[in-house]
């Protein structure tokens, strides 16, 4: 019976099958389910027209609790539409009006428990900062307790200080009252000291000029036969006078250092000549390279070899532009086979303004520059000179001394400085300035002055000139490069010892 029935089943399933095919149960009545849906939508929609029209006025009555009933808010427009907008305009309206108050309380409710986390979560963070708080007055109280001993401890001291400050400012100005008072008495002696010099030589330079008018008449006299007899006598006068008188002057002269105003002049030191930092200048190598880069021991053209390299201060001088070269206006010059400063020159145009604080200069082993097709001379400017043994001197660089870098220099407050370290404008425990620094090559095969270049002051003065002493004995092999220094007095301290400034050995061999 069972296998009867299953058997039906199976036949009843073919049927089934081969009537519908494979099609899904959407596929062959969607087309009635949708329709049935619509013919509903439209049922209900007129269903609740109807009502809304026969209820239309309790519900304006209401609208407040009526307009967002689901049946209500389609025929918003038809039922309360305001007289400023439309039917559609005003069902929209009414539609996110509901919408939003359902999602405002549909929100609110779903964001409950987060709400409540949160309001948890900033508990513990009031009950944390409530204790870091209280942390912190335990601090504040500990601080403030620590600041009071603090205070009260250096209140004491204040008080001990004060007293004490004011018995050092009271006895620091005792001591400048004494400091003034002998200042003032120094002074006093030394301008009286200086007032009784000026008087004795005054007095010994008006003795002066009466042996020299007797001497005068006296020569006179003797030159006309018929005054020989007041020649005679006046003679006789100047003798007994100038005996007396020439001990009293070598007295002034050396013991009290009276000096008249019947002085010798001196020969002038070189004036300041040199280029601006970036003048360039021919090579060996047949490149031209600015004046500020070029080292000692270098060759220029025509294998002219650097021998000193000279940084002066600009202050003093005023510079020209000669044929694109720009040089101070004492600098000498090649013009039609003569020698000339440049501001002579006719070619020199002056500068109205030059701010470069310092100037350049060489010392070169045949003692000129070739610049832009211009003969200068070096810094010494012994072109000038026709002295067969002076210009061999000079030429053979016998002159161009200096010393070690590490040599020490006396400035100024007893301050000592290694020679490599003076810069200019430095001032010299003498009361000099450094105006120029000076760098030399260092010649170990060369006999130098030695007297002079390097020499003490005491050697200088006996003016002996030796040049078969060889200065490198005293001189590490291995410095390749020596310094020496422009100053605006003839010597500076070296080691306690005064030596001639870097001009001085050929001041010493002009003279």
């Amino acid at each position: 019976m069972e296998l009867n029935t299953n058997n039906n089943i199976k036949k009843n399933i073919e049927i089934i099958n081969k009537l519908y095919g494979n099609q899904t149960l959407f596929e062959q009545n969607g087309g009635s389910f949708l329709l049935f849906i619509v013919l509903m939508i439209i049922f209900w929609a007129v269903n609740a027209y109807c009502y809304i029209k026969i209820h239309i006025q309790p519900i304006k009555d209401n609208w407040v609790e009526e307009r967002c009933k689901l049946y209500n808010i389609p025929f918003a427009g038809i039922i309360n539409k305001p007289n400023d907008m439309s039917i559609t305009d005003y069902t929209s309206s009414n539609f996110n009006f509901c919408i939003q108050n359902i999602l405002t309380s549909i929100s609110g409710t779903a964001l409950e428990p987060l709400t409540y986390v949160i309001s948890l979560l900033k508990n513990v963070s009031d009950d944390t900062t409530n204790s870091i708080n209280a942390v912190r007055g335990m601090f504040d109280k500990s601080r403030t307790f620590f600041q009071s001993i603090s205070s009260d401890i250096m209140g004491r001291l204040m008080n001990i200080m004060i007293p004490l400050q004011q018995i050092i400012v009271s006895v620091k100005d005792f001591i400048a009252k004494i400091q003034g008072v002998m200042t003032g008495s120094l002074f006093t002696l030394l301008g009286s000291y200086y007032a009784l010099k000026s008087l004795m030589g005054a007095i010994l330079q008006f003795i002066i000029t009466i042996l020299i008018v007797m001497a005068v008449m006296i020569a006179f006299f003797w030159i006309i036969p018929f005054t020989w007899g007041a020649a005679i006598s006046l003679t006789t006068i100047f003798i007994a006078l100038s005996i007396p008188m020439i001990v009293i002057v070598a007295f002034m002269m050396d013991v009290l250092n009276v000096q008249t105003n019947l002085s010798i002049p001196s020969l002038p030191t070189p004036s300041m000549k040199c280029f601006d930092k970036n003048t360039l200048i021919l090579m060996e190598n047949g490149f031209k390279k600015r004046i500020i880069d070029i080292s000692v021991g270098e060759k220029l053209f025509n294998g002219n070899e650097v021998i000193a390299k000279i940084v002066v201060e600009t202050k003093g001088s005023t510079m020209y532009s000669l044929n694109g070269v720009i040089v101070s206006d004492t600098h000498l010059v090649n013009h039609l086979n003569k020698w000339i400063r440049v501001f002579e020159h006719p070619r020199a145009i002056k500068l109205d303004s030059y701010y470069e604080p310092y100037l350049y200069c060489l010392n070169t082993s045949k003692k000129y520059i070739f610049i832009n097709d211009i003969l200068f001379s070096d810094w010494d400017e012994m072109i000038i000179h026709s002295n067969n043994v002076f210009t061999k001197l000079v030429n053979e660089n016998l002159c161009d001394e200096g010393f070690i870098n590490n040599t020490t220099v006396k400035l100024q407050n007893n301050i000592i400085k290694k020679i490599q370290d003076i810069k200019i404008g430095d001032n010299l425990d003498n009361g000099g300035k450094v105006y120029g620094i000076v760098e030399l090559i260092k010649q170990p095969n060369k006999n130098r002055i030695y007297n002079h270049c390097l020499g003490k002051k005491s050697n200088i003065e006996k003016k002996e000139l030796k040049i078969d002493e060889y200065l490198d004995k005293s001189i590490a092999e291995s410095e390749l490069k020596l310094y020496h220094l422009l100053t605006n007095t003839p010597t500076f301290d070296v080691n306690g010892t005064n030596y001639y400034k870097y001009n001085g050995c050929i001041d010493y061999l002009i003279k």
